[in-house]
């Protein structure tokens, strides 16, 4: 066969050769094919196979013993039961000697679980989402990432209230995902959508109404840069009452049961005395009414619908919280306090009252004019029963409540005229200056006066009446000038006939009291 004597690149197909060499003899090959078969290729070959032994960990970022899949076939969650592993790595050979982010899968269900995050990353094809370098598909299957990530919840801890609110906006408005499967790219500077990373308590408080973000670093760890970017958004109310809701929920250090009152006011434990009231109330509502309004004059407007016959109002302390919060910076201006002293010494009391009623009788026509119902503030400083049933609103045609319905015809169009109410009891709660103080830089930063009310009378909060907390400070005030004192002229917190609620208190408020020695009794005596 000398023919064959370094050939290369043969290929034989079907046939029939004879070969003569020396003497003759004759070798006959029938029907022989060399040939190479192509090897169908398949998403796996998309990406580099890497062997094991080649992958160095350097630190783990995350262990977990089971994960959790939705099974969109089934509607329901898949429990598989593999320890992942999520480390930095280097790659031997690798030139660019470069970092990668290495998944590996080990126990009962870890080709499974490794199947279900390949398909799910297989496909990036932006830079917002991890991006898959390398496979192994051993009895040990791994993912390798391009590039050192690192998961955000290894930061959140230091994140201050709005990064903590960037990231949470990042990954729900921007990202579609949940706070623990965001990641931080250093290289790029970026933050992008991951493998569901280590798993932190983290508050869903992201910015709602803020649809659109740069994905910066930046943004996400310098306080500073990013009070700056979201500073300068439009003035858009929702949004801001998100921020006053942050740094609220971000930093409140204490709260306790109070006595029953019926009305917010913020008490001073270092002279127990009560230093501000809160004129007008805002509901959570549910049932047949709508559209509630804070009225000037410290009332309460809601809209009657057609939706059901129940009529229920609660009050709602988050807007208690919000609204002292914006205002306190005012407050401690016209008292002489400054956000440098212990301000964790100032508690607000916010009562927790329920009104029911129902509309009796034949339904409305849908043509009629709408009817309004007006809540009238409490008398000030009472101490209310755990039950009992007042005439404490008004119904009218009227959107500015002047003129009301007669009693007579409110019986005919089922209108209630009393609402049973339930105090159910009241919460005192208190801050540190550290919440205090960015509330004061977020008011300037938006283009008001914090020595003022002008946020939260933009923000439509009800407004709280400065009171000195005793009575020689309120005479140091008066003796420094009329633009120093207390302005009580212009209170929207007044009686039935229009009165200032304000001057007929005074002289209770700085009466001689007797307080007994824990601080329930102590604010029990100031709101005798």
């Amino acid at each position: 066969m000398s023919f064959f004597q370094e050939a290369c690149g043969v290929s034989i197909g079907q046939g029939t050769f004879n070969a003569v060499t020396g003497n003759q003899t004759n070798n006959t090959y029938n029907h022989c094919i060399f040939e190479q078969r192509k090897k169908k290729r398949t998403i796996y070959d998309e990406f580099l196979d890497i062997q094991r032994g080649l992958v160095r960990r350097i630190k783990d970022l995350d262990h977990i013993e089971s994960l959790n899949f939705w099974n969109s076939r089934l509607q329901e969650y898949e429990v598989f039961r593999v320890e992942r592993t999520i480390s930095t790595a280097k790659i031997h050979g690798d030139s660019s000697s470069s970092s990668f982010t290495v998944v590996s899968y080990k126990g009962q269900d870890a080709q499974k679980a490794w199947k279900t995050e390949f398909r799910q990353f297989s496909e990036t094809t932006n830079t917002t989402e991890m991006q898959l370098y390398g496979i192994n598909r051993s009895s040990v299957p791994l993912l390798i990432f391009h590039g050192e990530l690192l998961p955000v919840a290894h930061f959140w801890d230091r994140l201050g209230v709005f990064g903590q609110g960037y990231a949470s906006t990042m990954a729900w408005n921007v990202l579609e995902c949940e706070e623990s499967e965001v990641w931080i790219n250093p290289e790029q500077g970026t933050l992008i959508h991951g493998l569901e990373g280590p798993d932190y308590l983290a508050d869903h408080m992201e910015f709602s109404t803020v649809e659109t973000l740069p994905s910066s670093i930046e943004l996400l760890l310098d306080e500073d840069v990013s009070v700056r970017y979201f500073s300068r958004l439009p003035l858009v109310k929702e949004f801001d009452r998100e921020v006053i809701n942050m740094l609220d929920h971000g930093s409140e250090i204490g709260k306790e049961t109070s006595p029953i009152s019926n009305q917010p006011r913020v008490f001073s434990t270092k002279t127990n005395s009560i230093i501000a009231v809160r004129s007008g109330s805002y509901w959570n509502r549910f049932g047949c009414l709508d559209d509630q309004v804070i009225m000037p004059d410290g009332r309460t407007r809601f809209t009657l619908t057609d939706e059901g016959s129940e009529l229920r109002l609660y009050s709602d302390h988050y807007d208690d919280q919000n609204a002292w919060l914006l205002q306190a910076s005012s407050v401690f201006h016209r008292l002489g306090i400054s956000l440098d002293d212990d301000l964790s010494s100032y508690k607000l009391v916010s009562p927790s009252i329920y009104f029911r009623g129902s509309i009796e009788g034949s339904q409305r026509p849908l043509e009629d004019p709408p009817i309004y119902i007006f809540l009238h503030p409490f008398p000030p400083f009472k101490l209310l029963e755990t039950e009992s049933v007042l005439s404490t609103h008004t119904w009218s045609y009227d959107e500015n409540g002047e003129i009301p319905i007669p009693r007579h015809q409110c019986e005919d169009l089922g209108l209630p005229t009393e609402l049973s109410m339930n105090s159910i009891e009241s919460v005192a709660y208190r801050w540190p200056s550290e919440t205090y103080k960015p509330i004061h830089k977020w008011q300037i930063a938006r283009g008001f006066d914090p020595t003022t009310t002008d946020f939260a009378r933009y923000l439509e909060y009800p407004i709280y009446e400065v009171m000195p907390s005793e009575a020689g400070r309120f005479e140091k005030l008066c003796a420094a000038g009329p633009s120093e004192a207390p302005d009580f002229t212009e209170s929207p917190c007044k009686d039935d006939q229009g009165q200032s609620v304000i001057g007929s208190i005074w002289s209770a408020i700085t009466a001689p009291l007797t307080y007994a020695a824990d601080e329930d009794s102590e604010i029990s005596a100031a709101l005798m």
